[in-house]
């Protein structure tokens, strides 16, 4: 755990910190933001590795966790406009990392599938990240990772919410 920083601590008033909460809620929070970084270096190094855009790493992130997506649904999820979206699954499908499928029911409609290549692109993207977290979460017993995981789901929500709750970026 990186040290407290004086300045921060300096100015905090007594308002601020009843708003934030109990020093361990605070503590929490700074990891997660320091978790947050730590993860966006990770995918911009591996983007850069792989010679792939990061949002183009996101949009499979959200394909893969959705078991497929609509361009809407992309645009959605990654705050993007309908034609930088289109632009985009244009650059994943070229790349062999994405294919476009008909709604059977409707004809008219396409869902965004993950190809086998981005599941073996994101393994070996992934799996570096993943076996050392492993090595950390594997410290823990079940009851508590599924404590854990009940927690992240929560604040996930939170984030959620707050992310609602702030409205439209520019330009939306």
């Amino acid at each position: 755990m990186i040290p407290r920083v004086k300045q921060y601590d300096a100015i905090m008033t007594d308002a601020t910190r009843r708003d934030m909460g109990s020093t361990g809620a605070n503590d929490l929070v700074r990891e997660l933001r320091l978790f947050n970084l730590e993860i966006e270096r990770y995918i911009l190094r591996m983007s850069h590795v792989h010679a792939m855009h990061r949002t183009d790493l996101s949009a499979i992130g959200l394909v893969m966790d959705r078991g497929g997506a609509t361009p809407k649904d992309i645009a959605e999820g990654l705050n993007l406009s309908p034609s930088a979206t289109s632009a985009m699954i244009d650059r994943l499908e070229r790349a062999g990392h994405v294919r476009r499928e008909r709604v059977e029911t409707d004809r008219r409609s396409v869902t965004v599938e993950i190809t086998e290549q981005a599941l073996a692109v994101g393994s070996s993207m992934f799996g570096l990240l993943a076996r050392h977290m492993r090595g950390v979460l594997d410290e823990h017993s079940d009851d508590e990772l599924a404590a854990m995981a009940a927690l992240m789901e929560r604040i996930n929500a939170a984030a959620r919410a707050a992310s609602e709750e702030a409205g439209s970026a520019p330009g939306d």
